[in-house]
């Protein structure tokens, strides 16, 4: 066993030491009875049997998980206590960007005073109403974060200072989702709906993320003054993230079609345009070299126009992994730096493991890229090519000719979509089986798309009149795109509607897992058939 093999052991224990405390919450006394196994594994056998060794590292490394989740508490935020307790008065300051839906806008509140809605009169709080903090408590800046729902109008911006007058909430669930551990991955356990707001100051955020979604909103507003809708909508799909301007129409058959993660924010879109990136560059003869440093400019800039939010800095962070992978062209020996990431992730915030989907696609895509991609793909080489293929590694020469055609892409869809498959069915209970073919079609597009897209909007923010010319290249990508997502949508069975339980998910990775160990341990013994 390589030293390689034993740190990626180490760490899928960790999380998934992680995952079982979080999702099935088993008690103090049975971890502690597996700290004990493996403690006791590691003594006897040190020295003789390195093996269950190893293996009892990985139940301490299973319990670290573990204890990781319960070391996450919710005590550090003190405004929860005013749930369900009657109207208040809070003071705070918006710290994330607005979410603006159709009929009411979302925001993100880091609350620095808290107080019942009648405190400074002579009567007493009324019965039920919420009381003043214990004595102690002034003087804390962050007293915690909670979610508010408002009106459109007015609307108020990331940095602002802002007084509320509501009722503050526990989030209630249902039995199809979680709404209060949803919420409780960012630390949200409250929420006031349709309070009264007065505007108190402003610029009173964080100055970077100021100026980033300053330059944000510019460049959307470029975009909507060079396109016309939906192409406009889309194209802002494609380089911010913004999809909430789409047609509900239009984001179905996106839906129908398994298209959807284009226009989202996590590694499943990141990972795939990163590779499309890299093929585009080498198809334009670009040095890998140069080819990779302009992709990771790509990404770096994409999420500094997005405002830099955790989750697609951590999709970033896989997409620029799978681009060093193949810069040097070894998929298969990134894998340690993915699951290295990823473990990182988890212990900086365990929450993200079991109720984070965006994490949770960014991890499954990139894992699949790594696995499954390089199986795929030389399931689709021509015979004159399979000699090029290594088992572990993708022959960097073989790499280059497959990012010119049409079987890069089909294999790294088809990989991603095999990989979150369980997720996106148990999440949204729908299996687009027309997938596979809207990918290979519209994928090869989408980096030129957002290159011209991009390059119209900077232009739009110069000198408009050269934004709107730019903008009609753009216009004929964008409108491709949509046209070949709406036929495919409208086709017979393109979806089907059905859905899994997580021990169904489950079998299905573990099957996943069994038939790539399977296919890895074939071409290790033809190599080694081959050497002898």
């Amino acid at each position: 066993m390589s030293k390689s093999q034993i740190f990626l052991f180490f760490c899928l224990s960790f999380i998934f030491g992680v995952f079982g405390q979080s999702l099935l919450d088993f008690s103090r006394s049975l971890w502690l009875g597996i700290l004990i196994l493996g403690v006791m594994l590691a003594a006897i056998f040190w020295g003789r049997e390195p093996k269950i060794v190893v293996a009892g590292f990985c139940l301490m490394m299973l319990v670290g998980g573990a204890w990781r989740s319960l070391a996450v508490s919710d005590a550090d935020n003190l405004v929860k206590q005013f749930n369900d307790k009657g109207k208040i008065i809070l003071t705070g300051v918006i710290s994330e960007e607005p979410d603006v839906r159709s009929d009411n806008v979302k925001y993100k509140i880091s609350v620095t005073d808290i107080k019942p809605f009648n405190y400074g009169y002579a009567s007493a709080p009324a019965e039920g109403e919420a009381r003043p903090a214990p004595a102690g408590r002034q003087g804390i800046k962050d007293l915690g974060d909670i979610l508010v729902v408002a009106k459109k109008y007015p609307l108020y911006q990331y940095g602002d200072k802002i007084e509320i007058i509501g009722k503050l909430t526990t989030p209630k669930s249902s039995e199809d989702f979680d709404y209060q551990k949803y919420l409780a991955k960012d630390d949200i356990f409250s929420l006031v709906y349709w309070p009264e707001i007065k505007l108190l100051a402003s610029d009173q955020g964080n100055w970077l993320m100021e100026k980033l979604l300053f330059v944000k909103n510019k460049f959307k507003n470029s975009i909507s003054q060079i396109l016309i809708e939906p192409p406009g909508a889309f194209l802002a799909g494609l380089l911010l993230g913004e999809k909430r301007e789409l047609p509900a129409d239009l984001m179905a058959a996106l839906a129908r079609t398994g298209t959807t993660h284009i226009i989202a924010l996590s590694g499943y879109n990141i990972t795939i345009i990163a590779v499309a990136l890299m093929g585009l560059f080498n198809f334009f003869m670009v040095h890998r070299r140069w080819s990779f440093g302009l992709s990771v400019a790509a990404i770096v800039l994409f999420v500094l126009m997005t405002g830099a939010a955790a989750s697609v800095v951590r999709a970033a962070v896989m997409g620029v992994l799978v681009l060093l992978a193949q810069q040097v062209g070894r998929l298969y020996q990134i894998r340690n730096a993915l699951v290295l990431a990823g473990a990182l992730m988890v212990y900086l915030n365990p929450r993200v493991l079991v109720w984070d989907l965006g994490f949770q696609l960014s991890f499954a895509a990139t894992l699949g890229l790594v696995y499954i991609s390089p199986i795929l793909q030389e399931w689709l080489a021509p015979k004159d090519e399979e000699k090029e293929f290594v088992y572990g590694q993708v022959n960097a020469k073989a790499f280059v000719k497959s990012l010119k055609s049409a079987k890069l892409v089909l294999a790294t869809t088809l990989a991603a979509q095999i990989a979150v498959l369980p997720l996106l069915v148990v999440n949204f209970g729908q299996l687009s089986l027309i997938a596979p073919l809207a990918n290979i079609l519209i994928l090869p597009v989408i980096p030129i798309t957002m290159l011209v897209g991009f390059l119209s909007a900077l232009a739009g923010l110069i000198f408009l009149p050269l934004g709107k010319i730019l903008g009609w290249l753009a216009w004929l990508f964008l409108t491709y795109e949509i046209k070949i997502i709406e036929l495919l949508a409208k086709i017979p069975l393109a979806a089907v509607s059905f859905k899994w339980s997580w021990l169904a998910g489950g079998i299905y990775y573990a099957v996943l897992i069994w038939l790539i160990w399977r296919f890895n341990r074939k071409q290790k013994t033809l190599v080694e058939k081959m050497r002898i």
